[in-house]
């Protein structure tokens, strides 16, 4: 007996949550789907999945099942990483995660790259969350944190800094901010997942300086949060990254030079337990040399 017939779709069935949303994943016909978990139950000898017209779940026995079935999985394909990283060529897809905006930093290297490794596809999966590696089947993510997570291998590649922003229009209609106090009575737009939302911190002469706001928009989007500061909504803070063109081309303006801010460090994060693929590597090598550049 095969062991492994129809794990596979078995798990994305679960994943899913319907048969016709496995098919979709997997390219196969709903009645095909249907047909490979109802011959691995009878193989088992056990009822898998609970289905009605409205619903499908695993049972208690199929979600154990389950469990050990996506570990397996998740072993099978760091086997495959693993002997596909000891290929003299680096190619095929590299997935990418990198936070919102980050593609702006690395686009500007991929030129020389691909000129490099012609047979090398990227994949960027963008976000905030910290997606897991593994099960994502991420190559790398780039992670801006003051301290990444322990269980992963990290290579630090540069630091993030923090910049105070407002729009030209902005500062003509309310003034500019002459002390990291003066923030607490202007207009601010603040970022919803980190302290950045309730206070903004300060490093200046005298120590850490901490400013408690009540912000106007709050959002978990750098996107959002530059766009309402161009229109002249309110201060923001963002990393310089997010908004270096605006400030070359002035629509944005820093202010607060003289007040350092907290950084945070840019890591090539790795799952602890695969083997780091060449294409990784070049490609991290990359990326650390284009932000050595700005």
């Amino acid at each position: 007996m095969n062991l492994f017939d129809g794990i596979e779709i078995f798990v994305q069935v679960v994943d899913s949550g319907s048969f016709t949303a496995a098919g979709e994943a997997l390219g196969m016909a709903k009645s095909s789907v249907s047909e490979a978990v109802r011959r691995l139950e009878q193989r088992l000898n056990v009822r898998l999945l609970d289905r009605t017209t409205r619903r499908l779940a695993p049972t208690e026995a199929g979600r154990t099942y389950y469990d050990h079935a996506r570990r397996a999985m998740d072993q099978a394909r760091i086997a495959r990483s693993s002997a596909r990283a000891l290929g003299l060529e680096p190619t095929g897809r590299l997935r990418v995660a990198a936070p919102e905006n980050f593609e702006r930093l690395i686009v500007p290297a991929l030129p020389a790259i691909f000129a490099d490794l012609p047979g090398l596809e990227i994949e960027f999966v963008s976000g905030t969350e910290f997606v897991d590696l593994i099960k994502e089947g991420v190559d790398v993510a780039i992670r801006v944190a003051q301290q990444p997570s322990d269980n992963l291998i990290v290579r630090k590649l540069g630091i993030s800094r923090v910049a105070i922003l407002a729009s030209p229009a902005y500062l003509e209609q309310f003034g500019e901010p002459k002390t990291p106090h003066d923030v607490a009575t202007h207009r601010c737009i603040g970022f919803s997942p980190l302290f950045w939302g309730r206070e903004w911190r300060f490093i200046g002469p005298e120590g850490p300086i901490s400013v408690p706001i009540r912000p106007i928009m709050l959002s978990n989007s750098s996107n959002a949060m530059r766009e309402a500061a161009l229109k002249g909504l309110g201060l923001t803070t963002l990393p310089i990254w997010v908004v270096d063109e605006e400030l070359a081309a002035g629509s944005l303006v820093q202010i607060l030079k003289d007040w350092a801010t907290p950084e945070s460090g840019v890591y090539a994060v790795y799952p602890s337990n695969r083997m780091i693929a060449p294409k990784v590597r070049r490609f991290v090598e990359a990326v650390a040399a284009r932000l050595r550049d700005i």
